[in-house]
């Protein structure tokens, strides 16, 4: 009887490729699968069977899919998928290449993250780019007031002590008024989410 040694899934937003690989090195096939019958297909092998895909976006999410359905999952690092692409990159290669590295030795494969290890990478994620964005708008708004003559040192704090009160007559300072409240409603959303 010929058993499959690992199914590779080159993993995608809606079409997946699935290469499946047996145990005497022949690939039964490797295909092109649309995400509604994903599931299905995976189904139609034995609970057990080595499922490997790159860690990747949303590979924790199907890594968790696929061992509440009690297979074995690997995520593998992309840098070590790469090394086995044969040829021109596709997905079928890609594929192909999963299954490879899967089987070999001295690989370090990536935990499936639970849902709870997720939500804390999103806060962290999101906080990060709430902080990123605080600082591009205190820099635009320290740049803009540069060309006013108006020189504010580096820092949140700075700007929001040595904003003046009365800037220019005209449109102008409701312009630095809409990037400093900018400013101030990122750094309560940081310090709220920190």
């Amino acid at each position: 009887m010929n058993t499959i040694r690992v199914v590779g899934i080159d993993i995608a937003k809606s079409v997946f490729q699935v290469c499946v690989w047996m145990v005497d090195g022949s690939i039964a096939y490797n295909k092109r699968i649309s995400r509604s019958k994903l599931l299905d297909i995976i189904r139609q092998f034995e609970p057990g069977t080595l499922i490997a895909m790159e860690a990747c976006s949303t590979s924790h999410f199907w890594g968790r899919t696929f061992r509440t359905m009690e297979y074995n999952v690997r995520l593998i690092p992309a840098q070590h998928v790469k090394a086995f692409v044969r040829s021109q990159k596709n997905d079928a290669n890609d594929a192909l290449a999963i299954c490879e590295t899967a089987c070999r030795p001295g690989i370090h494969f990536v935990q499936v993250k639970t849902a709870e290890q997720q939500d804390i990478k999103v806060l962290r994620n999101a906080r990060q780019l709430m902080v990123e964005q605080r600082t591009a708008l205190a820099n635009q708004l320290r740049s803009l007031l540069a060309e006013y003559g108006l020189i504010i040192p580096v820092g949140i704090q700075c700007i929001q002590q040595h904003l003046p009160k009365k800037l220019f007559p005209g449109l102008t300072p409701s312009c630095f008024m809409i990037i400093a409240n900018s400013i101030n409603t990122a750094q309560k959303r940081i310090q709220y989410n920190g």
